[in-house]
């Protein structure tokens, strides 16, 4: 296959964190989540490039109510994590974008269908449950799903590609179900294999050494559903990640893409809008270097840009010519 740089975001707000997060700490941390959006946005139509955004599906709503049981959402089952308490939409506020904009996001989505250079609308679940953690049954994940694909629906958008909340996947087989042809796989990075704090401590070596992220071929899970493993994340400046240096972060992405070119796969970048709010104009600046040399490439004709559902397209329908010559 022809190498190929795929750019996917977890657009989820206050969904992905509202577990773990209040939301006054989460809006402190992050002031300014949409004009981050904004921002992204430009720089992906200044140097022509789409991208795959995986959108919580609550975010496509621009209000909601509650059940006549005084629940938010209670046609959709409950998982059941040993590590949350209490009803999982609890939290939602049952109101609107105007006055709970970290709840809804249409605006969001408005935005990124409006743009000229042709992005992808993908899923990241409708409420950023955790498929592949025992909590969430199949009957969770099946309710979810649907609800993702009738809030997108509403909006005249086909989801395709699928971002699993927190990289766990579980499930594949309601996704093909659903017509899903893609998803996002976790990173094959040398360090996965380790426990969780030995993998936290490595993963931070790995990006303080800037060391050559992994490219990946994808491979097809099941008929039609292709995984896209993920490569890198572009890491946020807070916490201890402050003292990874930018340019080490460049450094690591321009790596990636010359592997990809080298070794004919693909280079998989991701991340959260969010991670942009601490030092906002640096990592936009840094993000748009990476950018900036994937354009060069692309414009030589030494690599290809695609979304995931583009890329899925492009393998099923060369799957299709193989067979077709090799029964011919």
């Amino acid at each position: 296959m022809r190498p190929a740089f795929v750019i996917s975001l977890d657009e989820e707000l206050i969904w992905g964190s509202f577990d773990h997060t209040p939301e006054d700490r989460w809006s402190a941390e992050n002031p300014d989540p949409r004009g981050v959006v904004r921002d992204l946005l430009g720089l992906f139509e200044e140097y022509e490039i789409p991208c795959t955004w995986a959108v919580v599906g609550h975010l496509f709503l621009r209000s909601c109510e509650r059940g006549t049981d005084g629940r938010a959402h209670p046609e959709l089952a409950r998982p059941s994590f040993p590590w949350h308490q209490g009803d999982w939409f609890a939290g939602d506020p049952c109101s609107d974008r105007q006055r709970a904009p970290l709840w809804y996001g249409d605006d969001l989505l408005d935005w990124i269908l409006d743009a000229r250079v042709g992005h992808e609308i993908g899923c990241h679940s409708f409420s950023h449950v955790v498929y592949g953690d025992p909590g969430c049954g199949a009957e969770v994940a099946r309710d979810d799903i649907k609800a993702c694909l009738e809030a997108a629906r509403s909006r005249g958008v086909t989801l395709r590609s699928f971002v699993f909340p927190r990289n766990v996947e579980g499930h594949h087989g309601l996704l093909a179900e659903h017509g899903f042809s893609a998803y996002r796989g976790e990173d094959p990075a040398w360090f996965r294999p380790l426990p969780s704090r030995p993998k936290r401590i490595a993963h931070l070596a790995d990006q303080l050494l800037g060391i050559t992220p992994p490219v990946s071929s994808p491979h097809e899970r099941l008929p039609g559903l292709w995984n896209i493993p993920g490569s890198m994340i572009f890491l946020p400046r807070n916490g201890v990640r402050r003292f990874v240096p930018l340019a080490t972060r460049v450094r690591k992405a321009h790596a990636g893409l010359a592997r990809a070119v080298a070794e004919q796969r693909v280079f998989h970048l991701w991340f959260h809008p969010f991670n942009f709010s601490a030092d906002r104009i640096a990592m936009l600046r840094a993000f748009g270097s990476v950018l900036r040399r994937a354009a060069e490439l692309r414009d030589r004709g030494f690599l290809d840009i695609s979304t995931m559902g583009q890329l899925a397209l492009q393998l099923s329908a060369r799957g299709r010519t193989r067979t077709h010559l090799a029964t011919a």
